[in-house]
């Protein structure tokens, strides 16, 4: 069908056929046939016919063109929420009959719809003989709406303030009942549980919470209840660093990236009896199999990577924009990631000394650039001075003797095999974080590791498996570091939504301004790439982006940590390229697994529209290392691959926008509004007094005519259009 033309068959009578379960189907008869033509945007009929039935017709066209252009019944109803001609019956019969949906599925989307506009739905007798199966479920439309209460969280209308509020601040909530009840207000937060009763007789609710934590509520009346929705209240007072808002974050496994001499700590882990291996050139492979003296794989194959080679990438860090350097684990450790600790208090000698650390935090903050320190608190290392279970060290470790200072550190059973590990990893003792020597070590004494690194340089920490650190541990850390450095950043790695987080039976605080300024935003990941993808409509993606708006507390979510790469998935190049993550493959086909020249060249494009998508949204964008030039590789180790930077990929696209994110007070801290012209288009606008840009990225595989005339940053698009596949920034 040609775009600007429609057919539209309208029936002069139907029959209800119920099947033997109650099913309805429809059969109608004595089709008519109809054909419209879209004109200045609205669809006329090409034949003259009476006011009402082209009313009828044109709402028809709408939908059909909305079917089409969406896959998804719930896609086609958002794109038919900016369509004026549309009549609530007729998308009811559409839904109930072309569709199959059950009457509350259907009426849930004809409310969302229409919202408030349905209270004073008219009779449209007209439609009798047009099409009576639709004046039918006019009937039905009025007997139903009572059933149902309209509350628009999102709304201002419904709901002020707006998102999260502090812990005593007075909130509004409102609804619109299409019944005569007046309906009550259920909240509930775990355990904690209030029913309110309207203010003055009618929809309108005013109270204040003082118990912080993800509340959720719904409006309940005699006929029906709304849809449930979130109200997240924080702590009174809470506040994140300002200086971290908006910047660019560059991530470094610190051991792939900035290389220099290492010879002398290789040597010095050989002489701990240890068996590292330092790869004669970077082009080499990563190393994933165990070797022939080994009975599994150990992660202890060397590149070279050192702190003073990452201090003399400093220049090249700051040509992308770069703010804050989040680095994997420093501390001296037996592998090349460094989870496992072997001491706290010093550098690994592979990496270089103290000294070079400081040296690095020094230059960088000349640079305007923060260092971030991984904190790998939950485990240390087997082999450490603190439980010394090979005997490496001279100091008298936790699986050496029951006298040891370290022996409170952890949990045994059975004495010294039987301790608890981090996932079952023997080489990973879990410690005791409610031991007081423990905590005075690695938390709160004078000289703790958490201060310690604070006073090396590091601006903050990063927090790993948060998830395995209880709740008055973290708020230990966070009031530890605040007390050496007031403006210390605390990320957690949390990979759901921190708000609702439940973890070990219990509802996570780390969002509520306790423990964490920020954390690891791997949702972000999955819809922005899904989204790119095509698994993830742009509807869907607004959503969740104002769902992250609305529910995370204003101090964390212009802090956010919005990664699309780190060292725990595959790489974004290569999950772009093939379309699937490489979670379900085993290592050799991982090791084996090589992009064609087209698979990179889609890849590429797809990561353009992901980068634009990162670099637009509120919060502080992650680049991990490597990405800005396509690196390539599955999940660990293949994501730890060594990068010595090119300046080729994709690097002067993330240098532009690195610098558009640094020249443009709106895309680092303006307020963010979205819009969907369709399923494959999303523009993100960020908005201060002083200016307005838009971010719109267009997936589909035709060129867009934009709305607006905008004089284009990145080059890629024309004042008035965008290029398939593309994203383009606009100053409006």
């Amino acid at each position: 069908m040609d775009a600007l033309r429609r057919r539209v068959l309208t029936y002069g009578g139907y029959d209800e056929l119920w099947s033997d379960d109650y099913r309805l189907r429809i059969r109608y008869h004595r089709p008519r046939e109809y054909y419209l033509r879209l004109v200045n945007g609205v669809w006329e009929p090409e034949d003259t016919v009476h006011p009402f039935m082209a009313q009828y017709l044109r709402s028809a066209a709408v939908f059909a063109c909305a079917a089409e252009k969406c896959a998804d019944i719930h896609d086609i109803c958002e794109y038919l929420s900016d369509c004026e001609a549309l009549l609530p019956e007729e998308l009811l019969r559409l839904l109930l009959d072309d569709r199959g949906l059950s009457m509350d599925e259907a009426m849930r989307l004809v409310i969302k719809v229409f919202g408030r506009a349905l209270k004073h739905i008219g009779d449209h007798d007209f439609l009798f003989d047009m099409q009576p199966r639709t004046a039918a479920l006019t009937k039905v439309l009025k007997d139903e709406l009572p059933k149902y209460i309209l509350h628009e969280p999102y709304n201002a209308d419904y709901r002020s303030p707006l998102g999260a509020v502090e812990c005593g601040s007075e909130i509004r909530l409102s609804a619109c009942a299409f019944g005569v009840e007046i309906p009550k207000l259920h909240l509930d937060c775990g355990e904690a549980h209030l029913e309110l009763e309207p203010q003055g007789g009618d929809l309108d609710f005013r109270f204040t919470l003082e118990l912080s934590g993800d509340w959720r509520y719904r409006f309940v009346s005699d006929n029906g209840k709304s849809d449930e929705a979130r109200l997240t209240v924080y702590k009174k007072g809470f506040a994140t660093p300002d200086w971290a808002k908006g910047r660019v974050m560059y991530q470094i496994f610190p051991d792939r990236f900035g290389f220099g001499d290492c010879a002398q700590g290789i040597e010095y882990h050989r002489s701990l009896g240890q068996t590292p291996e330092l790869h004669g050139s970077i082009a080499d492979p990563v190393r994933w199999q165990a070797r022939s003296f080994e009975s599994d794989y150990s992660p202890d194959d060397f590149y070279g990577g050192t702190l003073d080679g990452i201090r003399k990438k400093l220049p090249y860090l700051r040509s992308l924009g770069v703010g804050i350097i989040y680095l994997n684990p420093v501390v001296e450790a037996r592998s090349n990631h460094r989870y496992d600790c072997s001491d706290y208090t010093k550098v690994d000698p592979i990496l270089g000394s103290v000294e070079d650390y400081v040296n690095l935090c020094a230059d960088a903050k000349r640079l305007g650039i923060a260092v971030i320190s991984d904190g790998v608190f939950s485990h240390t290392g087997a082999d450490s001075v603190y439980f010394n279970r090979y005997g490496s060290y001279p100091s008298l470790g936790a699986w050496q003797s029951e006298e040891s200072p370290y022996r409170k550190w952890y949990d045994f059973g059975d004495y010294p095999q039987g301790y608890r590990c981090w996932w079952g990893f023997r080489e990973l003792p879990e410690v005791r974080e409610s031991d007081p020597d423990w905590q005075d070590c690695v938390i709160s004494g004078d000289d703790a590791i958490v201060k310690l690194w604070l006073r090396r340089g590091a601006s903050g920490w990063r927090l790993d498996v948060a998830d395995e650190l209880p709740d008055d541990v973290l708020e230990l850390i966070r009031r530890s570091a605040k007390a050496e450095k007031p403006d210390a950043l605390i990320i957690g790695e949390v990979w759901e939504d921190a708000v609702s987080k439940v973890s070990y039976g219990s509802a996570r605080n780390y969002a509520l301004g306790y423990s964490l300024d920020s954390v690891m935003n791997y949702p972000f990941r999955k819809a922005v790439t899904d989204f790119v993808l095509s698994h993830l409509s742009s509807f869907r993606l607004r959503d969740f982006l104002l769902s992250q708006k609305f529910n995370y507390p204003k101090p964390m979510y212009e802090c956010l940590m919005n990664l699309l790469g780190s060292h725990d998935v595959e790489r974004l190049h290569t999950l772009l390229s093939i379309g699937v993550g490489v979670a379900d493959m085993s290592r050799p086909r991982q090791a084996e697994l090589r992009l064609t020249p087209e698979q990179s060249e889609h890849g590429t494009r797809l990561q353009r529209l992901a980068a634009a998508i990162q670099y637009s949204v509120p919060g502080i964008p992650c680049l991990y290392y490597g990405d800005e030039e396509c690196l390539d590789g599955g999940r660990d180790p293949f994501n730890r691959a060594p990068f010595e930077p090119q300046k080729r990929g994709l690097y002067s696209y993330y240098a532009r926008l690195g610098e558009l994110r640094r020249l443009h007070p709106a895309l680092m801290h303006g307020d963010m509004e979205l819009c969907c012209p369709s399923e494959d288009v999303i523009e993100i606008y960020r908005k201060t007094e002083s200016e307005t840009l838009v971010c719109v990225v267009n997936r589909s595989r035709c060129d867009l005519a934009l709305g607006f005339a905008g004089t284009p940053l990145l080059g890629v698009g024309k004042q008035t259009s965008l290029p398939a596949m593309s994203a383009e920034l606009y100053l409006l």
